[in-house]
């Protein structure tokens, strides 16, 4: 038996099936992205930091550091003038809200808060960054779906989308499938979208290219960090700079269509050379490469 939640993912995919083949619908931003966590280390001087994003050829930023409805010590209209006087916009962010996802019972009321904050902040996407390794499993992860959907309809209604961005241990089988694929199949293609990590994912021995086939058009946002080659005993390589490592980005993104891709952040975790001269690295090869 066909309930109705599966009915309407089914049309779902569907549409989203019919609109990769519609062309120009899906239109990759130019303007370069970089997620913000990448510069953390830094962020002690927040205007400088800045200053320096903006310098490296970035204009879109995607934020992180959210806390009690301020960023860093700023207000959010605060933090909202400093990105404008640093010619940089934010069209999404990561928000780690823990009773949103887990809490029993819970009220909504810092979801609220938060899109009235993300509205003021110019934000298109709400994402949901991160599950703690206390709540993954596989009843964990319907939950969250739940939880996601009710977040959708509710950011929708302000003109803003509702996103999940994966790290690798979402593609841990529960059963016969991945934590990833309960999310995907357990979420309403209108109302959550997915930020797709292709680090991570490269790291979780899995190809991109296969889950935008599996379900296409919902995967708006895309982080892109290189991995370096594996060391001597095998273990897999850390974050570098883009097109410094080993992952082949044009087969990716000759499917950004079928993913349904709108905007890409640069993402780094580790370096070898000082943080803002890898931004620049990252943003000179993206701009080469890949948004041409």
């Amino acid at each position: 038996m066909v309930t109705r939640r599966k009915f309407i993912q089914q049309c779902s995919v569907l549409t989203a099936v019919s609109m990769v083949n519609t062309p120009n619908l899906f239109k990759v931003h130019k303007d370069l992205g970089l997620q913000l966590y990448t510069v953390r280390d830094e962020i002690k001087d927040i205007k400088n930091a800045l200053a320096k994003i903006s310098a490296a050829g970035y204009t879109n930023l995607e934020l992180f550091g959210y806390n009690n409805r301020m960023f860093f010590g700023n207000t959010v209209e605060q933090f909202a003038s400093m990105l404008k006087n640093n010619n940089l916009k934010t069209v999404s962010g990561h928000y780690g809200l823990a009773d949103m996802l887990h809490a029993p019972g819970y009220n909504w009321d810092t979801w609220k808060y938060l899109i009235d904050d993300a509205t003021t902040l110019g934000n298109k996407y709400i994402t949901i960054p991160y599950l703690d390794d206390k709540h993954r499993t596989g009843d964990d992860f319907k939950r969250v779906a739940e939880r996601l959907n009710k977040g959708g309809e509710l950011s929708k209604k302000a003109g803003i989308d509702t996103a999940y961005h994966n790290h690798n241990f979402e593609f841990e089988k529960e059963g016969n499938i991945t934590k990833y694929e309960i999310l995907l199949n357990n979420t309403d293609p209108n109302l959550v979208k997915f930020e797709m990590d292709l680090y991570w994912v490269v790291y979780a021995d899995q190809n991109p290219v296969e889950w935008f086939k599996k379900y296409p058009g919902r995967f708006p946002m895309w982080h892109i960090k290189d991995m370096e080659k594996p060391n001597a005993s095998g273990d897999k390589g850390q974050t570098c700079e883009v097109g410094k490592g080993i992952i082949d980005w044009k087969p990716i993104f000759a499917a950004k269509a079928i993913a349904g891709l709108e905007y890409t952040f640069v993402e780094q975790e580790q370096y070898r050379h000082p943080v803002f001269d890898c931004i620049k690295t990252s943003a000179d090869y993206m701009k080469k490469n890949l948004l041409k």
